[in-house]
């Protein structure tokens, strides 16, 4: 079952909007949690190449809101941006939520998720290699980059991706 999409009309951008709002101290620590692994681990970005100047949209499928990261080192950013929004990019990828947060912790393959079609990239697939392809020559999880917490229970993330077990 896919993701039911976010209401449009003014009300549901309105609602989008304030999502964004509402998640600005979140997108202002994985700025930062960014920056410092470009301090601790700077061959990671170098194995970027051009794409360490890649926007890359990450967006929770359904959700009114996404995630646009530059892995510039340094200078790398996270935004939350409207999902609805016709935001720049060189790269889009769109996931359900609990799958985005499975391949930050390191516990889902991208690969298998890809190919399976639960993982939909658009644009520059160069750059999304680009950036699969530094983290795994650098023996890293996405995790080392936010560390997360254990998901919650089954039930929970039944209840997250719309039914699906």
């Amino acid at each position: 079952m896919a993701a039911q999409p976010w209401p449009t009309g003014p009300l549901g951008r309105a609602a989008a909007r304030a999502t964004c709002l509402a998640l600005q101290p979140a997108a202002l620590l994985l700025g930062a949690a960014l920056r410092r692994l470009a301090r601790q681990r700077p061959d990671v970005f170098d194995r970027l190449g051009a794409a360490r100047q890649a926007r890359i949209l990450i967006c929770p499928a359904g959700a009114p809101v996404a995630f646009r990261v530059c892995p510039d080192g340094h200078r790398g950013s996270v935004q939350v941006v409207v999902a609805a929004a016709a935001t720049p990019c060189e790269a889009r990828i769109e996931a359900p939520l609990d799958l985005l947060l499975r391949l930050m912790q390191g516990s889902e393959d991208g690969d298998a998720a890809f190919f399976a079609s639960d993982l939909w990239i658009e644009g520059d697939t160069a750059v999304v290699l680009s950036l699969r392809n530094a983290i795994e020559e650098a023996e890293m999880t996405l995790a080392d980059l936010v560390p997360l917490p254990p998901l919650p229970p089954a039930p929970w993330r039944t209840a997250m991706s719309g039914g699906r077990s």
